[in-house]
């Protein structure tokens, strides 16, 4: 995904301030890149790790350990649910 070098077709515009500009053109300066390609590799890095860690669910042992309890523990019966699942709802008619 990060070297998709066809159809850029969109356009995306930031403002920076002077520093930050300055930062950028001397971090793409030492990976030997410009400083749109630095932004737009730094940018996709960034966004993949936030879509990564929103389908990642991450628990402690103690955690894990509570719900591999729960999972084993036996079905509740729950009549009321069972009751509204024998019942047809208006779109099946």
């Amino acid at each position: 995904m990060l070297n998709d070098k066809s159809n850029k077709t969109e356009k995306f515009d930031i403002r920076l301030s002077p520093n930050e500009d300055a930062v950028i053109k001397q971090a793409a300066a030492i990976q030997r890149t410009s400083p749109t390609n630095f932004i737009r590799q730094q940018a996709l890095v960034a966004a993949e790790a936030v879509i990564h860690d929103q389908n990642r669910l991450v628990v402690t042992d103690d955690q894990w350990a509570a719900i591999q309890q729960a999972l084993s523990r036996p079905a509740k019966l729950l009549p009321n649910l069972r009751r509204k699942l024998a019942q047809s709802d208006e779109w099946d008619k």
